[in-house]
């Protein structure tokens, strides 16, 4: 059967195409040593780069691949860092839950260092699957997260265009570096980027530990509300202490609330533009401009690709830590 004649299979069976990514929570952090689930489904190191290769993905699906790989398609821009920092960049790529690949790929201060080579098919964005620009795209491999909203629907759908890989989100971003090395057989590359960053990481928590300045990361919710990102094992690696009040389930916080914490830090990790035009909401309030932070000018604004938590974004927080919060 023609790729046409497929298509039209396709897109007759699935009938509306919809789905909503949610309930992506950024993943603890862990020290190189591999769990037993990594262990478990990785090839032995003498055999790591051979091809053809059979695996099991984080959907217990049995994936062979009979080659390396070259035409790699994602359906959430999460991860676009990871298929770059391991030297095989995607072809083609859906955004996040907002915004699209090429959004990603033009402002993301991670990929900066891409940007002017980077070549990927914009796929829309991952709130909606798009059947036809993932054909188009002609990937031999296609990638996504387990519990991909909507992606139960069409699954079978996807595999009649190329194996797709599913890869577990809530695991650590060592492994989900891991998962992502095993699909294109650059495993030994991996534990390099893994130690290089482990040790920014380190080096950042050493140097932060030490300060008694005490932190609050936050996103907007698109309101009036302050939105906790960083969970307990973040605040761990990099060594940050959150004030008293603050709480790592990612607890929605009115102005007021925040005020009590008075951190001596504010981070918002989030679209810069958003986040500074929602402090300037805030300066309309006595409440914030005699906080601690704003009072001192220590409010500081990090970009939304760090919130993907992978390896490059674990790196450049590591750096970027380090500057905003001095010895």
């Amino acid at each position: 059967m023609n790729r046409t004649l497929l298509l039209a299979a396709i897109i007759m069976s699935v009938g509306i195409l919809a789905g909503c990514s949610k309930n992506e929570q950024p993943a603890a952090t862990e020290t190189s040593e591999k769990t037993e689930a990594a262990k478990a489904v990785e090839t032995d190191d003498e055999d790591a780069a051979e091809w053809p290769r059979t695996f099991t993905d984080a959907g217990d699906n049995e994936i062979t691949l009979e080659e390396k790989p070259e035409r790699i398609a994602i359906l959430h821009s999460n991860y676009l860092e990871y298929f770059f920092a391991l030297g095989t960049p995607p072809a083609a790529s859906a955004g996040a839950s907002v915004g699209t690949a090429q959004q990603a790929v033009d402002t993301y201060e991670t990929l900066e260092a891409y940007r002017d080579s980077a070549k990927v098919m914009d796929l829309g964005s991952a709130r909606e699957i798009n059947l036809e620009a993932v054909m188009e795209a002609q990937p031999d491999v296609i990638v996504t997260f387990l519990g991909h909203s909507g992606l139960d629907e069409i699954y079978d759908q996807l595999t009649a265009i190329a194996p797709v890989v599913l890869i577990d989100f809530s695991a650590t971003w060592q492994d989900q570096t891991r998962a992502c090395a095993q699909v294109v057989g650059e495993e030994e590359l991996a534990e390099e980027i893994i130690a290089e960053t482990e040790s920014a990481i380190a080096e950042a928590c050493e140097q932060l530990s030490q300060t008694d300045s005490t932190v609050a990361l936050f996103r907007t919710n698109g309101g009036t509300a302050f939105v906790g990102r960083g969970n307990e094992a973040y605040y761990q690696d990099f060594g940050l202490t959150a004030p008293d009040g603050y709480t790592f389930d990612y607890a929605t916080f009115s102005l007021e609330a925040v005020a009590d914490m008075n951190p001596d830090y504010i981070i918002f990790q989030d679209y810069i533009d958003v986040s500074e035009a929602f402090v300037q909401t805030q300066e309309e309030s006595s409440v914030w401009t005699n906080m601690t932070a704003a009072a001192n000018d220590k409010v500081v604004y990090f970009d939304d690709s760090l919130n993907t938590f992978g390896p490059l974004a674990m790196r450049l927080t590591a750096e970027k830590l380090t500057q905003a919060i001095p010895e």
